[in-house]
């Protein structure tokens, strides 16, 4: 996929993600995009060639980082080579900005093999993730969007307090 396509693919199913997002969720979204890339794992295995795991490790040092359109591009398309498939969703709604994380494979391909060819663009797998019902807190039948890095955010608090109970009881 050269990157005119690949550029035309993101920005259609960004449009796409916005629409169905907005029919299950309240939140005002911006279509001022950042964008996470998580790769579906920070390893190697069997099946990558020397070019995939070169790029890995680029894709690795962009973790958790706010990234461009223009920077995703850099990263994920690469001699009309793109990800066999990518996972997108919002991950985060503010009132300036709306966070995608585009949760890809880590493996490179041509048009011709990637995984989602029954979908309208891809690679781009548009998902709208749904809150378990602890978490569901609704507003006129839809939900909040933001509860997965709401979350993270939690998950992360509980993970830094562990640590300095740890940290203090060792002195002990």
């Amino acid at each position: 996929m050269d990157n005119s396509t690949f550029k035309q693919h993101l920005d259609n199913s960004l449009k796409l993600l916005l629409d169905l997002t907005r029919q299950h969720c309240h939140n005002n979204i911006s279509e001022n995009f950042n964008f996470l890339i998580q790769p579906s794992g920070t390893d190697f295995h069997n099946g990558m060639d020397d070019y995939e795991k070169k790029n890995l490790l680029i894709l690795n040092r962009f973790g958790n980082r706010l990234l461009t359109a223009e920077r995703v591009m850099e990263l994920l398309c690469h001699d009309n080579k793109v990800p066999l498939w990518i996972n997108t969703t919002v991950y985060e709604s503010k009132k300036d900005s709306t966070i995608i994380h585009l949760f890809c494979s880590r493996r490179l391909r041509h048009d011709n093999e990637l995984f989602h060819q029954a979908v309208k663009y891809p690679p781009f797998n548009v998902l709208v993730p749904i809150p378990p019902d602890p978490l569901r807190k609704e507003i006129n039948g839809k939900f909040d969007i933001n509860w997965k890095k709401q979350l993270d955010d939690r998950q992360k608090t509980k993970s830094i307090l562990k640590r300095i109970r740890h940290f203090l009881n060792s002195d002990k």
